[in-house]
């Protein structure tokens, strides 16, 4: 029986990863370490490649401050501010997830 559509590929097993291939929790810290490094490096030669201070006014707060540093506290104001945000908003859907589970519950 001919027909105009391709028989189907046979399902291929994956072969077993070897000893040490697999990825496991210290494998991913390793990798978190070193990404974190590299960040550091480059946010270092960023602030010392930036270091002509600027006059920052901020509400009733006055003062100088060299460029890189300045900009080093406004990213660190916004991560605040999104895990605040974010955080914010796991525990408004974890508290939605446990009041489902209590109403389809014994």
């Amino acid at each position: 029986m001919s027909s105009d559509y391709p028989s189907p590929p046979e399902a291929r097993r994956e072969p077993e990863p070897y000893p040490g291939e697999q990825h496991t929790r210290l494998s991913g810290a390793w990798t978190a370490v070193v990404i974190g490094t590299v960040a550091l490096i480059l946010i270092l030669v960023f602030i010392l490649q930036n270091l002509q201070n600027v006059q920052l006014s901020f509400l009733a707060f006055q003062g100088h401050l060299p460029l890189g540093v300045a900009l080093l506290f406004a990213v660190i104001l916004g991560a605040i501010i999104v895990l605040a945000f974010g955080g914010a908003r796991i525990i408004q859907l974890r508290g939605v997830a446990s009041r489902a589970r209590r109403q389809d519950g014994p």
